[in-house]
């Protein structure tokens, strides 16, 4: 199970300039968040760390694969993933709310935690809409035995008639 303390960024010690860090998630990097949307992937991070005197950038780059559900039949199939972000910390004598793009730390602070932020460029890279279609390997078809499933509650619903308000009846029947 990995610990949040592999991905402590100890800044102090880094030396001003750039600094290159690789993580490699896996199935027990999603364990760790409780409720994670993700459960199983094989995700490469690349993070480069541009140290200045008193600002960091920070640019994570990802790749690789999580499992997912198909939103169509349901079957669960390995999506790509692919994105890159930057995150600005900056240290302040009075640390501000945060505001995304940016980070303020206080001058005390000596280590930044990146598991989060790791978390959310991974999660934020699946698309809204997923299907078996997106498939990494390759294209696959839906589940038929779901989609037949599907189309034939679906045509079940539509026989039936619902139910009407008796007021709104009688107010029809002042038009005939």
């Amino acid at each position: 199970m990995d610990s949040l303390k592999n991905y402590d960024i100890d800044f102090v010690k880094l030396k001003l300039g750039e600094h290159n860090f690789d993580y490699k998630i896996d199935d027990s990097f999603f364990s760790v968040k409780e409720n994670s949307l993700i459960e199983h992937g094989n995700v490469d991070v690349h993070l480069i760390i541009d140290k200045k005197d008193r600002l960091m950038n920070l640019d994570f780059t990802i790749e690789g694969i999580v499992k997912t559900e198909c939103d169509v039949c349901l079957d669960s199939f390995d999506l790509p993933v692919k994105n890159a972000e930057s995150i600005i910390i900056k240290i302040t004598e009075t640390p501000k709310e945060s505001d995304g793009e940016i980070i303020y730390l206080g001058p005390n602070a000596i280590s930044f935690n990146v598991y989060d932020h790791i978390y959310e460029i991974i999660c934020t890279s699946i698309p809204m809409t997923k299907a078996c279609e997106d498939n990494a390997e390759k294209p696959k078809k839906c589940n038929p035995q779901m989609l037949k499933f599907l189309s034939k509650s679906t045509d079940e619903n539509s026989n039936i008639d619902p139910p009407t308000d008796p007021r709104w009846d009688k107010l029809k029947n002042i038009i005939d």
